[in-house]
């Protein structure tokens, strides 16, 4: 079906809907297996999915099984108004954005909060790196979009909220070992324990990838603990995360240049050796209790530290190091009661971060050769925020949800290079953010719901460097924006599925764009308004039970209100970086015991590369398939799988470089690629 939709040229968006949209048509003749129920946490009040007046995506594990854990977008490609890119790029890492949030990042995430076991991945600043996950211990993902995303502060787009699994009930041992094309290689172990009021876990894990480009080879260390215990009348759970990555960089070829040879590097790349290094750490603490049947205390801690070079595809300042130290502490009070005949569920906190880079940059020589000292400062970002939310059951179908959120962030940069004069600077961001919602229940299963709320986005300290020269650049502002979403939820015993509608008005939109000079490195502007209308359909049905059919779809319209650049009007054009459409359909097979085979394509609609929208990438359809078991041997568990992405070896784009200088916007896809793996549990 998704070939057919796309054989004019362009996604048809009614074979699409109406392809997603058959299975939950079926479902309502017949009654099938149950679907687990979901309870989200990321809207800050623990609630089940179908009474949370949010659009809110959550996948589990069990949804997963058989994938070859890549990167986060083999989950996050389940959920609707979520595009990601940079799949293989380790250097890069994935970038995300939803509902166009986040598209404006050359790497790592940007206007996106991401928490991982409810503690801040995401930097005071606004910058999040995916890089030191280790994607087997996950256990849920939940993305929220839309205002209720507000309750985080600095980021307008959504929250991604990452749990991984919990100490373990008893003793046990794991090995997975994979290997594949592209050199791909990995090896992992694992190990947990159980005392008294006591348990945790440990991990390492080790990947090396040569890549289907020159200039690609990577490789990467990750070490992972948990423990809980408990501690003061509560539980206290203490995680542990190290990371090194070593990783080369392709980096992006002209259009003609990705049609003549697809895996060749940039000239430039090769040239200057471009590359990165990275060794972080990270401790994180969580500590809850409850204070009577009705009260919970929460309350967070974590402090890390990140160690960075690289070197880019130029020779003026092409070399940067930073020293990153990072932390932060926060609290949170829940407690339901009821007053003048309402029920309230209530929750109020505050979160204090901190951030301070110690940030070099040097000249550049061929070979990857460091040269002079071009830049020495030192970057702070601090940021303290309050936040209540409320609610409040109206009778007994309506219910009203309340938000409110204070920031202020302040961002210093203390200049050490002497050399061009005094570029020390101060930037200091107050917002005030909030969100309305009313939901109304048309039947026990089904909930009718809108809000509205605002949000905003600070440039990132990385974000604020000067074109002109160093410290920040004084001319950036933060980008504001209102939410207008109304939806519908359903869940049945076989059938869940979610409708959103939406609208988003964003003023003085964060642009990245490159200079002629200094090719491969960020620099951006205030953009005036943009415009975004949307819809969000996702659908999950235990057709049989042996089967489930599950999708996601969602269709929008990005475009620029008011955006001038000189003598160029870009008023009315298509937001660069996303696509129009997008689609993931899967359908999940479990013939015997043990056994499951799953089918899946993700189709994506053209997408423009840069503001003027003269050059437009042409979308794609791509199938892959999972074959996975998982049985006895003895005291042993055996999980075998085997993975292949891009079935029909189809040619497309993993990373788009927005606005990039010289029309080195491509960074191709891999084709066809055989993933294979073990894993043993005793």
């Amino acid at each position: 079906m998704p070939i057919r939709c796309f054989a004019t040229g362009r996604l048809s968006t009614g074979c699409l809907v109406a392809g997603l949209l058959a299975p939950a048509v079926l479902a309502t003749a017949q009654a099938q297996q149950p679907l687990d129920p979901i309870e989200v946490t990321s809207p800050r009040i623990d609630l089940p999915w179908s009474q949370t007046p949010a659009a809110i995506g959550a996948v589990s594990a069990s949804d997963l099984r058989g994938d070859p854990q890549l990167a986060l977008d083999e989950a996050l490609v389940r959920v609707p108004g979520v595009y990601a890119q940079n799949r293989y790029n380790l250097n890069q890492g994935l970038r995300l954005s939803i509902r166009g949030f986040g598209s404006r990042a050359s790497f790592g995430v940007r206007g996106i909060r991401v928490l991982l076991d409810d503690v801040p991945l995401t930097m005071p600043d606004g910058q999040t790196d995916l890089d030191a996950l280790d994607l087997a211990l996950l256990d849920r993902v939940e993305v929220l979009r839309g205002p209720t995303s507000a309750l985080y502060g600095n980021g307008a787009g959504g929250v991604v909220g990452l749990r991984t699994r919990s100490a373990p009930e008893r003793r046990y041992g794991r090995v997975d070992l994979v290997v594949g094309e592209l050199g791909e290689r990995r090896w992992r172990a694992e190990a947990g324990g159980v005392g008294e009021n006591i348990s945790g876990l440990a991990s390492i894990a080790r990947r090396e990838l040569d890549g289907h480009r020159d200039n690609m080879a990577a490789d990467s260390t990750l070490a992972s603990g948990r423990l809980s215990a408990a501690v003061g009348g509560g539980v206290l759970d203490l995680s542990l995360n190290t990371l090194e990555i070593d990783a080369l960089d392709p980096g992006a070829l002209t259009r003609a240049e990705a049609d003549a040879e697809s895996s060749a590097a940039n000239p430039a790349a090769l040239r200057f050796a471009v590359g990165e290094r990275i060794e972080q750490q990270r401790v994180a603490a969580n500590w809850s209790r409850a204070l009577d049947g009705a009260t919970e205390l929460r309350v967070r801690g974590w402090l890390g530290e990140r160690d960075f070079a690289n070197r880019l595809p130029f020779a003026g300042g092409g070399q940067t190091v930073f020293d990153r130290r990072f932390g932060g502490v926060g609290a949170q009070l829940d407690r339901r009661f009821a007053t003048v005949g309402l029920a309230h569920t209530l929750s109020f906190g505050g979160d204090f971060e901190s951030q301070r880079d110690a940030r070099e940059r040097f000249d550049n020589a061929e070979g990857g050769v460091r040269g002079e000292q071009t830049l020495d400062q030192v970057e702070k970002a601090r940021g303290v925020g309050v936040f209540v939310v409320d609610q409040v059951a109206l009778g007994e179908a309506w219910f009203a949800a309340l938000g409110l959120r204070y920031d202020e962030i302040r961002l210093d940069v203390d200049d050490a290079f002497v050399g061009d004069g005094d570029d020390s600077g101060r930037r200091r961001f107050e917002e005030t953010s909030f969100n309305l919602g009313l939901g109304y229940r048309l039947a026990a299963d089904t909930l009718l719901y809108a809000r509205y709320g605002s949000g905003f986005e600070t440039p990132t300290n990385n974000e604020l460097a000067n074109p002109g020269g160093g410290g920040f650049n004084p001319d950036l502002e933060a980008a504001q924006s209102r939410n207008l979403e109304a939806g519908i939820k359903l869940e049945r015993a076989s059938l869940r599925a979610e409708l959103a509608v939406y609208r988003v008005r964003n003023d003085d939109e964060l642009v990245r764009f490159e200079l002629d000079d200094q090719p491969g490195r960020s620099f951006y502007r205030n953009a005036g308004a943009t415009e975004r209308d949307g819809v969000e359909l996702s659908v999950a049905w235990q057709a049989l039970p042996s089967l489930t059919v599950s999708g996601a779809y969602s269709v929008n319209d990005y475009r620029y209100d008011a955006y001038r650049l000189g003598d160029s009007d870009f008023g009315g054009n298509d937001l660069p970086g996303i696509p129009r459409q997008q689609l993931f359909v899967e359908a999940a097979w479990t013939p015997h015991p043990g056994w499951l085979a799953r089918v899946q394509a993700v189709a994506l609609d053209r997408v423009y590369a840069e503001d003027a929208n003269d050059e437009r990438v042409p979308g794609y359809v791509v199938a892959n398939a999972r074959l996975s078991w998982e049985g006895r041997a003895g005291e042993l568990t055996l999980r075998p799988w085997l993975a292949l992405n891009n079935v029909f070896d189809i040619d497309y784009t993993d990373n788009l470089r927005v606005n990039a200088f010289g029309g080195r916007y491509y960074e191709p896809a891999a084709g066809r690629v055989v993933i294979g793996g073990l894993g043993v549990l005793f």
